[in-house]
């Protein structure tokens, strides 16, 4: 963390004026501490209007040209100073800045949309509000020869909420009241909510706008620990600070996500959904599952704060390499059996990439698509851990957590994989094997064949269990739910080919639902019945409130 700490980061100080009533968010900063540099662009919110970009000094006013390049950000314009000749930007090392927008209130449950939150919004609900740094409702750097956006700064500034009962901004401890002073010596990215809600400390947790009990509160506080823990242990570098918990409602009917602002992990959720990660009644984490959405997002800050990709394996490296250590801890805190269970899903939903490209051939962030960001990257980097060894490929990720300022390339991913200690003639084998063509993906599930016959290391073990899910997405304008359609639980013996029943269901799926776009399909696999019941419980739980369910075959 130190080399964060001490390299150069934006610094922001000045107050900020919101409005819970209005809408309003007024801001009158100072930016300093600014790197030198003449290719660069100013991020802000395209609801905020500039008043002013003065010198540090008060004394003029810089003109200002801007434009929308929502590649950059979606949410913002882009900003610069143009030199005298107005052929090149410059950037002073300090600048003074004013604006003022106003933004809709959601107070009406009722005349909510369908969809219509996410986490660059700017969301107010008439008791809170809520913005994080992909809002850009602060001035951020964007160096455009380094493909680096400055999301986190350090700060000194003062938030004045009328009316609020308490206000947290990322970083730093919440305060009770409608104005508060937060400072930090320390870069984070700003996410701020104020307004009606409380707030407390379990051990090494803050909570925030919870209303989690005391045992539920323990249990994940535990579990956030021992996951913390596991990555310092693996990856050398201390955690940082203590992770708060938010939780808020988005000003949507249906969006319900989870997302990390380091050291903020935030649930946007209509139906309080942190409250169905542990069991009342048993006191433990109600689904494996959620222990591994949790590790990959406390997995974040490693590779997304103290590590920040960008450039065109973006995706792979903030997603992929964050799944792939998250299923580590999997492996290690929850056990092999759930671990196996991972790699069939991601055997599963690899299978159904199209038009693939290996690694190599990635030209563009836009080509890696959630499947194979989320799915595809954590199933590769298992291959090259099997013929590296998994020593080899903690080495590596220490290393890249060491690396300062690099473009996040397939160059880079090739170069540090070398700098890390694989010789050139084994990384040529696994170049030409996975990573140089279409073939990496075919050639990467065989690699996994043992997979495709659950449970056949254990003769014990005679059947596995397995069961579909297809239906079509939300749409906003919807007069009624979408279908879902879902199989019984079905066994197999252990030894036949899972592929051939697998892509039956497939075929199957394609057949209720033939615009791809617009479905979603999944085939799970367990290896006991009881925990593919389970399984599929939690699955149709979580459906009901959105979708018609019907029980069908095939």
């Amino acid at each position: 963390m130190s080399r964060h700490v001490h390299s150069q980061v934006p610094h922001l100080a000045g107050d900020i004026y919101v409005s819970l009533e209005q809408g309003t968010m007024k801001a009158d900063l100072s930016v300093s501490n600014l790197p030198k540099t003449s290719n660069y662009s100013i991020q802000l919110n395209s609801g905020l209007n500039i008043k002013f970009f003065r010198d540090s000094t008060d004394r003029f006013s810089y003109s200002a040209e801007r434009e929308y390049q929502p590649e950059k950000s979606y949410e913002s314009f882009q900003y610069w100073f143009p030199s005298n000749d107005r052929k090149s930007r410059y950037l002073p090392a300090h600048f003074k800045i004013s604006y003022l927008g106003a933004f809709p209130i959601h107070a009406d449950s009722t005349k909510l949309s369908e969809r219509g939150d996410w986490k660059g919004n700017i969301a107010l609900n008439g008791k809170t509000i809520r913005v994080t740094e992909q809002s850009a409702w602060y001035p951020i750097l964007y160096n455009l020869a380094e493909d680096k956006t400055y999301t986190s700064v350090t700060y000194d500034l003062t938030i004045h909420v009328p009316g609020a009962k308490a206000i947290y901004l990322n970083g730093q401890p919440p305060q009770k009241g409608s104005v508060a002073h937060f400072q930090s010596d320390q870069p984070f990215p700003l996410l701020l909510f104020a307004g009606d809600f409380d707030f407390k400390k379990e051990q090494n947790t803050y909570l925030i706008n919870t209303t989690l009990s005391q045992g539920q509160t323990q249990v994940l506080d535990g579990w956030f620990t021992r996951i913390k823990n596991y990555y310092q242990d693996h990856l050398d570098v201390p955690y940082g600070v203590d992770v708060t918990l938010l939780a808020s409602t988005p000003v949507s009917q249906r969006n319900d996500w989870l997302f990390v602002t380091y050291p903020t992990v935030a649930s946007v959720s209509p139906k309080n959904w942190l409250n169905t990660l542990v069991n009342p009644k048993t006191q433990t984490i109600s689904d494996s599952n959620y222990i591994s959405l949790i590790s990959h997002e406390l997995g974040h800050y490693y590779f997304g704060t103290v590590f920040r990709p960008n450039s065109t394996l973006y995706w792979a490296f903030l997603e992929g390499v964050t799944e792939y250590i998250s299923l580590q801890a999997v492996r290690d805190l929850v056990g092999k059996s759930y671990y196996d269970r991972k790699i069939r899903q991601y055997i599963t939903a690899s299978r159904k990439l199209q038009n693939f490209k290996g690694l190599a051939e990635i030209n563009s962030p836009s080509e890696i698509n959630e499947t194979y960001r989320y799915q595809y990257i954590p199933l590769l980097l298992t291959g090259l851990e099997a013929k590296l060894g998994r020593p080899q490929l903690w080495k590596w990720l220490r290393s890249i957590l060491q690396t300062e300022k690099p473009l996040t390339n397939y160059a880079f991913f090739k170069e540090s994989l070398l700098q890390s200690g694989v010789d050139e003639r084994t990384f040529e084998d696994l170049e030409s094997q996975y990573l140089r063509s279409s073939a990496g993906l075919p050639n990467l599930l065989a690699a996994f064949h043992s997979y495709e016959i659950p449970s056949q290391s254990n003769p014990t073990t005679t059947y596995a269990y397995y069961w579909g899910v297809t239906g079509q997405r939300q749409s906003p304008n919807a007069a009624a739910k979408p279908q879902v359609f879902y199989t019984g639980v079905k066994r197999m013996k252990a030894g036949e080919d899972l592929t051939k029943v697998s892509q039956r269901y497939f075929d199957f799926a394609k057949r209720k639902c033939s615009d791809l776009e617009e479905c979603f399909s999944d085939f799970n696999t367990y290896e006991t019945l009881e925990q593919a019941q389970k399984a599929q419980k939690n699955w149709l739980n979580r459906l009901l409130a959105t979708h018609e369910l019907k029980a069908v075959d095939f």
